[in-house]
């Protein structure tokens, strides 16, 4: 961008940064399918969404087609657009990869750690126990609280590269809508045993033990996508 279409505090006039309207109903649309008022599924009608949410069908093409590059819908021939869904293969595939590298940085971690990373990884495995001893806690809340430990390991662990693949894997879609939906969160005893998990974990970096430490990080992934293979089987069983 030249230098003229810029503000006199040198940033992009609200103009030239505003969203189109077909994008404002994409983020719209997107925000809906995270929190499941849209679920994997659901067919999305052109005509339909175009009266909902007063607009063309023009723009609302232009956003299902968005949604369709970002991987959060599909759009079928002759038939429309639905929300798209993940499949088992897709989860186990995805808790694989993330498995593999959450291992080997918790295995670094367990080697190099600094006595503010152990803290700060105790202080995270002791919230996430106490979120999981209040059954009134919120899926998202626990989540969120898990992914603060994650970025904590991955970044802490020595390996400049491991980050940046550890988050481009956050970005595909499927993920975003496990993560963003909690789906491994949802029952209280779903949480406790990931805060164990957590706890287990935690216990094998303060002490060191860099293949112990390893373990415990696949098992952690293993039991989550056993807990969001489970909540995809109800929902596969609930529409039969």
């Amino acid at each position: 961008m030249n230098e003229t279409e810029l503000g006199p505090d040198g940033a992009l006039p609200l103009g030239k940064s505003a969203k189109s309207l077909p994008e404002r109903l994409a983020d719209l649309l997107l925000a809906e399918v995270m929190t499941g008022r849209l679920r994997a599924g659901d067919r999305l009608k052109e005509e339909t969404l175009a009266q909902q949410h007063a607009v063309s069908r023009a723009t609302v093409r232009e956003a299902l087609i968005a949604l369709a590059k970002g991987g959060f819908v599909v759009r079928v021939p002759r038939f429309g657009a639905r929300v798209a869904e993940f499949s088992r293969e897709d989860v186990a595939d995805l808790f694989e990869l993330r498995a593999t590298l959450l291992g080997m940085a918790v295995a670094r971690c367990a080697r190099l750690s600094t006595p503010v990373m152990l803290a700060e990884l105790r202080d995270l495995a002791a919230q996430m126990e106490r979120l999981a001893a209040d059954l009134a806690t919120d899926p998202q809340t626990f989540a969120a609280c898990s992914v603060r430990a994650q970025a904590l390991l991955v970044s802490g662990c020595g390996n400049r590269h491991l980050p940046d693949v550890y988050e481009r894997l956050a970005g595909i879609s499927t993920w975003q809508l496990i993560r963003c939906q909690a789906t491994s969160f949802l029952r209280a005893d779903w949480r406790a045993e990931s805060a164990a998990d957590w706890r287990r974990l935690a216990d094998r970096v303060a002490a060191g033990d860099a293949e112990g430490a390893e373990a415990a990080a696949r098992l952690l992934l293993t039991h989550s996508a056993a807990r969001v293979q489970q909540q995809l089987d109800r929902a596969v069983a609930s529409q039969a």
